[in-house]
Order: C-alpha cells, then sequence, then structure tokens
C-alpha cells in the first residue's frame, strides 16, 4: 500500500527536512495540492488511467519537490510529481 510505502520512506527523513514529526511529512508536502485527497487517487491499478491524478498534478505548486521526492525513492508507486512509476523508470534510465 502507497502509504506504508511512503511511512518507511519517510522514516528516513532527518528532522530539519520535516513539517510535521509525528507524521513525518518532507515540508513541501504543505503546499501540495493533493494534500488532503483520497491517496486512491493517486495509485493507479493495472489498465487503469492516471490522467486525473496527473491533472491534479499540473495544478500543484509543488510538483517539481514531489518529482525529485519520487525520484530518489525508486519503489514508491502511484502518480508523484505527475509521473507514473514507468515514467520515472524511463526518466532514471535516460539520466543514468
Amino acid at each position: 500500500m502507497l502509504t506504508e510505502q511512503v511511512r518507511i520512506l519517510m522514516s528516513d527523513l532527518q528532522d530539519t527536512d520535516v513539517v510535521d514529526l509525528p507524521t513525518r511529512r518532507p515540508k513541501w508536502h504543505a503546499s501540495a495540492a493533493c494534500r488532503g485527497m483520497d491517496t486512491n487517487l493517486f495509485i493507479v491499478t493495472l489498465g487503469g488511467s492516471t490522467a486525473e491524478a496527473k491533472r491534479i498534478c499540473r495544478t500543484c505548486p509543488v510538483a517539481v519537490e514531489c518529482l525529485d521526492y519520487a525520484l530518489a525513492a525508486t519503489n514508491l508507486q502511484g502518480v508523484w510529481g505527475g509521473t507514473s512509476p514507468r515514467e520515472r523508470r524511463a526518466m532514471r534510465r535516460a539520466s543514468a
């Protein structure tokens, strides 16, 4: 589940990187367009559409920070920074 993956990833953050220590969210998350939304919207099952999640990401003021975060965390599923896991894998390969 995405929430569990995020919890594990966030546990590695330094205290200076977070705004809310009990939930271990990065500072940029407070400004995210997806904040407070159902995370299932951003998890796309096989054959599903990423269109709605990406539409929300296009309005997000911290999409770049979110994408950077997702590119660094190679095991994240779902739409992050307006990209799918497949798109992020391609971005990593292209930059290698």
